[in-house]
């Protein structure tokens, strides 16, 4: 069975809820903050630094937090602590809100590249995992509903990542032309999250984005069916 290594059911529901707060976090301020500072009349560059300085450190806590319930789920602590070293590592020169370290955005496309695939790989290990921990066992408790939330905004930002892995291979895709970095990172997530919030994102997205949200949509609503029928079926004693 799998399960947490060296790590009680209380830890367990703190390191969950830890997840979903930094995701609530990630995901309202990918949505709402550049353009709330828009809004207040700071003009768009300074929105977006802003938004940036924000999200940055608020990410790096997220990877952080993947990296140990990787470490607990497989007991690999050294393998995934090297691969969130790199990603970290090459973050803060490819989407520094201050300095730019590259001269041109095709030089800076490979590392863009590196990063959110190895973003994308890690979330959906974790989501493989989460979800047969959540689903073992004969009850549900706390640390199982914290982990249902995870696991589902997880599914959004994880498929963010995987739309703007798409984006650096083929800019334009989403149907805007997105700056690369940040800015269309934020972009990717906000259009996943309509996605999964059951509303429609881009329309002038190329046809496979399109097909690869419908995919995204089916997966987060069969997880929200199996998750209702896991708590109709087996209710805590």
């Amino acid at each position: 069975m799998l399960k947490f290594n060296n790590i009680n059911l209380t830890e367990k529901a703190q390191e969950y809820r830890n997840i979903v707060v930094l995701q609530s976090i990630l995901i309202l301020s990918a949505l709402l903050l550049k353009d709330s500072f828009s809004m207040l009349g700071i003009n768009e560059k300074d929105s977006q630094i802003i938004r940036d300085t924000f999200f940055l450190p608020v990410a790096f806590v997220y990877l952080l937090v993947i990296w140990h319930l990787l470490s607990s789920f497989t007991g690999r602590k050294n393998i995934f602590l090297c691969i969130i070293l790199v990603i970290l590592i090459t973050m803060l020169f490819t989407v520094n809100p201050f300095f730019d370290f590259f001269k041109t955005i095709d030089s800076k496309r490979p590392f863009l590249f590196l990063i959110h695939f190895l973003i994308f790989l890690l979330e959906s290990i974790v989501i493989y995992y989460a979800i047969f921990d959540i689903f073992s066992g004969r009850h549900i408790s706390q640390e199982k509903l914290w982990g249902s939330a995870s696991i589902f905004l997880m599914i959004g930002i994880c498929f963010g990542s995987l739309y703007d892995v798409l984006n650096i291979l083929d800019p334009g895709c989403m149907g805007e032309p997105l700056i690369l970095g940040l800015e269309s990172y934020t972009h990717c997530i906000a259009f996943s999250m309509t996605i999964i919030g059951g509303r429609d994102g881009y329309p002038n997205a190329f046809p496979f984005i399109l097909k690869l949200s419908v995919v995204e949509a089916v997966i987060s609503n069969l997880f929200v069916v199996l998750l209702v029928g896991r708590l109709l079926g087996k209710p805590e004693a």
